[in-house]
C-alpha cells in the first residue's frame, strides 16, 4: 500500500455574485478511495493505503451546495506498483572434501 499526495495549482475564475465556494473535491479512479474536499489553501490531499494498480486524480471546485464550479482538471495515468521482495539466491557456493 501507498500514500497518494495530490497538488492543485488554482487560479482565480471570476463568477456571478453571491456564488459561494465550499472547497475543492479531489478524487482518486481506480480504486475503492473515497473523495476528499480541501476548503483552504495548500491544495493538498494525502490518500494513505493506496493499493497496487492504475490511476487517474481529479479536481473539482463545488459550491456550498456541491454542484461543479468550472471543469474539472484529470491527472495523467500513473501506476502503483507493487513492493518488491527479497528472495535469498545463491551467490556462491563451496565444497569439502575430507
Amino acid at each position: 500500500m501507498k500514500t497518494v499526495v495530490v497538488t492543485i495549482a488554482t487560479s482565480p475564475t471570476p463568477f456571478p455574485a453571491g456564488t459561494v465556494a465550499s472547497g475543492i473535491v479531489v478524487s482518486l479512479s481506480g480504486g475503492a478511495i473515497g473523495p476528499q474536499t480541501i476548503t483552504a489553501a495548500p491544495y493538498t490531499a494525502t490518500f494513505e493505503g493506496v493499493a497496487p494498480g492504475t490511476y487517474t486524480a481529479s479536481a473539482q471546485s463545488v459550491d456550498a451546495a456541491g454542484q461543479p464550479l468550472g471543469g474539472v482538471m484529470t491527472s495523467s495515468s500513473f501506476v502503483i506498483a507493487e513492493d518488491d521482495i527479497n528472495i535469498d539466491i545463491p551467490s556462491s557456493i563451496t565444497v569439502s572434501v575430507a
